[in-house]
Parts: structure tokens; sequence; C-alpha cells
């Protein structure tokens, strides 16, 4: 497993060509890959990002944009996302493929499985290395899938990756998650957050309060259970929660704070700085999605690294990543998301013991500088490149 590979002549690797695949767009809503081309760009790499957006009403067109760190080629393409989206994928593979034997590059990043086979085709015939980012696991995002469909899924992603040059993983269980993965050279490159300082912009008038966080992608695919941690505060006082995001499950939100006024604030999407914001203005973090999608079994996801980023303490479902992590670290509390009664005694716990909060956040931090810590992250991804692209 790659881990501290020493980039001896970085500086020779000045003005290399990278080429970062994902079927998804805008990109200045992944944070992930934001940091990614901000450390490529500051080390002298030149990049190349090939998205599709599918908001767009038009059928198949193609648009460049030129940005201060990169340059954009979008498929623009009327499609639907998740599952639905599998009759559009050979329009996406046909673009990008043909992309991608155009342009001279010399490495390139895939994001999740459906950029991959196009982008080791065209590694293939030009002789150059691919790295593939399992950000998600393809199939493990659909929680009502067969399970010999969920095999066989797996099967085929787990073949793919024999013919690239490097597998990143985002948690170290995705190799419990594809029953091994063969390829020599694995790197665990976790979601962190930059180490960020920041003041606390709380409202005097809110000093009082216990106040709980969460940002993110509202869906109810997504199994969030945020609905059980609101039904748990309706009898707790001097509690509020503020929800950011955007998805299915935001008239239910809506619904929810014109019911509980004093204690539920939606606040719509925010940019990732204000989320890093606001997580360090809380006093609880919580992550309770369910392990069924697997993929949330197996991927303990940003929300535990803000928390430890933030030296905040985060509260967590059972049977997940996440959950492991946390008992590991000593950073929080895990509970049984399904069991309202449960979620209400963990958050009168914190509520009622401000030391306890402190000591799970404390752990959280020592746990970000140690092991989850973006510079960490970042030199991991360097060492990587340095190697390969060599």
């Amino acid at each position: 497993m790659i881990e501290n590979l020493l980039p001896k002549d970085a500086k020779l690797l000045k003005e290399k060509q990278v080429i970062i695949v994902k079927n998804y767009y805008p990109l200045n809503k992944d944070p992930r890959l934001i940091k990614l081309v901000k450390m490529l760009k500051s080390e002298g790499y030149n990049i190349t990002y090939i998205g599709w957006d599918r908001t767009c009403s038009t059928w198949f067109s193609t648009k460049h944009i030129e940005c201060e760190d990169y340059r954009s080629i979008i498929l623009q393409a009327n499609g639907p996302f998740g599952p639905k989206s599998f009759p559009f994928l050979p329009l996406w593979w046909f673009f990008l493929l043909k992309w991608l034997l155009r342009l001279d590059w010399d490495v390139g990043h895939v994001v999740n499985f459906p950029s991959l086979i196009p982008s080791i085709i065209a590694a293939q015939l030009k002789h150059k290395p691919i790295f593939y980012d399992v950000e998600d696991t393809y199939v493990d995002q659909l929680s009502a899938l067969p399970n010999f469909l969920r095999i066989l899924g797996i099967l085929i992603e787990r073949s793919a990756m024999k013919l690239v040059d490097a597998v990143i993983l985002v948690d170290e269980m995705q190799v419990e998650e594809f029953r091994g993965i063969p390829c020599p050279n694995i790197v665990v490159v976790y979601d962190s957050p930059p180490p960020l300082c920041l003041n606390s912009g709380e409202d005097a008038l809110e000093k009082d309060f216990f106040k709980i966080f969460y940002a993110g992608y509202l869906s109810r695919d997504r199994c969030l259970n945020i609905e059980q941690l609101i039904e748990a505060l309706r009898d707790i006082d001097g509690v509020k929660i503020k929800l950011a995001g955007d998805g299915d499950l935001v008239q239910v939100i809506k619904a929810k704070a014109l019911e509980m006024p004093s204690k539920i604030q939606y606040v719509g999407w925010i940019p990732y700085k204000k989320v890093l914001e606001l997580s360090f203005e809380a006093d609880l973090l919580f992550s309770l999605r369910d392990p069924n999608p697997p993929v949330q079994k197996y991927i303990c996801g940003s929300k535990f690294l803000e928390a430890v980023m933030c030296g905040k303490p985060i509260l967590v479902n059972m049977n997940t990543s996440t959950a492991a992590k946390v008992m590991q670290h000593k950073c929080g509390i895990v509970i049984d998301a399904h069991n309202v009664n449960e979620i209400k005694e963990a958050i009168l716990k914190l509520k009622n013991d401000r030391d306890l909060c402190k000591r799970l956040g404390m752990n959280g931090r020592i746990a970000y500088e140690q092991k989850y810590s973006w510079n960490l992250m970042r030199q991991r991804l360097l060492n990587l490149y340095a190697e390969l692209i060599r």
C-alpha cells in the first residue's frame, strides 16, 4: 500500500497535464474535487476537468469553460440522476472517450465507476497512467438492489481495478466492501476539510442554547433519519437545530420548522466555507445514516471528518464505518437512529454535561491531527502523483 513515497524530483513534474473525470457538474458543489484541483494547481499541474451537466435543456452539446485553476469540457445533455441514469451512460461514454483520445494528457484521475471503462480504454491506447478514485461504490448506492445484482456489480467494478495504476479509497473499509482490491497501489485519502482556525460568530442571544447542526444532500434515499432526531427534540428545552442543503426532504424540514419554529431552522444550500463555520459554532454534529444503502456502511463520510476537524462531538448511527471510528477515537456517541428515546437520551447527556462535550471534541481533534488531517491527505496524494507520473 502506498502511504509515504517521497516525491524527490517533484520539481520535474511541473506543467504536467492532468485530466480529472467525473459524470458530475458543477465542480464548485464538490468540495473534494475543488481541494484536489487547488492542490494540483499549487504544485504546477495543468488541469482539465471533463464533466456532465444533466440539468440543461439541450440534448447533446459541448461547453468549454476557462477558470482560474482549470478548464472544463462539459457534456450538456439533459438526463436523470441515480439508477435512472443508466440508459444514458452510453452517451457519456462516447463523449468521454472522444475527448480523452483527442486531448494530450499525462495522467488521468477518474472518479467513480460510470466514467471508468472509457477511461481505461483511452489510457491503454495512449499508454498513460490513470488513478481510480472510488468516492462511492456504484451499485452500493442503491438500497433496493437484489443481492445477486449487487455482487455482480461489485465483481465487475473489482475486475476493472486490475487495469488501473492506483486505486484511491475514501475509507479503508471499502477494501472489505469489495472483498479485496486487486491493485498493488491502494491509497486511502479521507475527504478531510482543511485545518481552519475559525472564530465563533454565535449570536449572544443563542449562547444559552445547545446548538445542533447538519449540512448535506437532504435526500430520502440516503436514509438520514433526520425526522427521528427532530422528533427527539420535541420534548427537550433549550435546544436548536440548524439544517442546510438541497433535496426532497426539504419540504418535510420546512413543515417541521413551521411546527417548531423555536427549535428548527432551515437555511437552504450554503457554500462549504459556511458549512465549516456553522459546524464550528455548533455544540453537536450528527450523521445518522442507515447502513443501507451499503455505501453508507463502508464510507464514514464528510460529517465525521468535519466534526473532528472542528473539535466537536458527533452523534452517529450504529453498524457503520463512522460508528467504528467514533468508538475507536472516543469522539462522540453511537446510538440506534431508529430509537427516538435513545437519540433523546444522548442529546440530553451532552447538553447537560458540557465537559463531556469538550472531552469528546478534543479527542476528535487529536484524531484529526494524527490520522485524518487534510495536510496528511494532501501529501499522500502528491506522493502518489509523483510516483506514478514518472
